[in-house]
């Protein structure tokens, strides 16, 4: 996790990085610097921010690109015969290694039809989104400011072009450094990465969902929440079927609907949860000792679950937490559970 973080971090640095010493490359070459190499500076750093692996990326295979691009655009600013043809230039080169970027990733992507059937594939798909849609506005600001150069508007048209790729800069850092997609809503992003990684909501929504399956899934938490069903090991689907006055299929329907797993997961996941807080508050207690308590038949169905949610075997929590070293939370500051999503 922190290797992908520290290459994510990288492509954001040379986005940076690449602003700055285009910047000063153009000043110290003698070539003219004015707006129209500002624009070619902010289109191609700005497509290096589209570069920006998605959150199911390798951040590793990024930097190629990333580090080319960078590369191209410096070699247009030192070389005499690109002057004046900055803003063009820029916007060509960007362009095809944002095609040629986005074409790899693409490949990559369904050269494995099994990785498209993930619990986290809505919020892939609204990444994929936001960034197409973002690739498109930057061609259309650059389509416009090469109307701009073609045509020899005045200074203000330059100056407006300016402004709306330095707020397309801007926003497009924000994005990659929030993970935000600044695509949908915040509280949409928060509803599905909730679901995603497996925080279960204590309240579905109502709008546009069957109000029966509903009323049976907030009966369902409800139970799970305040009778803890779950510690007992053996605890069938029909057990909670009959405790929420249901049946089976409808109640399966219902806890698929709402959180993205089927019953075993679902179960699973409040008894590794449960494990967690008892391993926090007391870290003697012994692995056998947990399983037992949180419902499972044996320590190696435990270690198989506890690893699914937590990236990590108990054991390995355990030194993690003897280390104090901080673990990722949600918003509200509680432990997070986050399954393993590879096949």
């Amino acid at each position: 996790m922190k290797k992908t973080l520290a290459k994510a971090f990288i492509i954001r640095a040379i986005s940076v990085f690449s602003l700055i010493v285009l910047v000063v490359l153009q000043i110290v070459s003698g070539g003219g610097f004015g707006i129209r190499c500002l624009l070619a500076d902010f289109i191609i750093c700005s497509s290096v921010l589209m570069i920006y692996p998605l959150s199911y990326e390798d951040a590793g295979k990024s930097i190629p690109f990333a580090s080319g691009l960078s590369v191209l655009g410096a070699v247009m600013s030192l070389c005499p015969f690109f002057y004046g043809n900055e803003c063009l230039l820029g916007m060509l080169v960007s362009l095809s290694v944002t095609v040629m970027y986005a074409i790899y990733r693409a490949c990559s992507k369904y050269d494995n039809v099994r990785t498209l059937f993930r619990l986290d594939s809505v919020w892939c798909a609204v990444e994929d989104y936001s960034r197409a849609s973002y690739q498109l506005l930057l061609c259309l600001i650059g389509v416009s400011a090469l109307t701009a150069c073609r045509y020899e508007a005045p200074a203000w048209v330059f100056i407006f072009h300016l402004i709306m790729l330095t707020a397309f800069y801007g926003a497009q850092y924000y994005r990659a450094y929030t993970g935000r997609t600044l695509f949908i809503g915040s509280r949409r992003e928060k509803s599905i990465k909730e679901i995603m990684r497996g925080n279960l909501r204590s309240m579905p929504d109502s709008a546009g969902t069957d109000e029966q399956l509903n009323a049976v899934y907030s009966k369902v938490i409800k139970y799970m929440e305040t009778k803890k069903p779950y510690l007992v090991d053996g605890f069938s689907i029909d057990d909670l079927a009959s405790a929420v006055f249901t049946n089976k299929v409808y109640l399966s329907k219902a806890i698929n609907y709402f959180s993205g797993r089927n019953y075993r997961q679902f179960i699973n996941y409040y008894r590794i949860s449960y494990a967690t807080e008892l391993m926090r508050k007391d870290r003697n207690i012994k692995i056998v000792e947990l399983a037992m308590t949180c419902g499972f038949h044996s320590v190696v169905t435990f270690n198989m679950a506890f690893k699914l949610y937590m990236n990590m075997t108990p054991t390995a929590y355990y030194g993690v937490l003897a280390t104090k070293d901080v673990l990722p939370s949600n918003s509200q500051g509680q432990w997070r559970l986050t399954p393993s999503l590879s096949f």
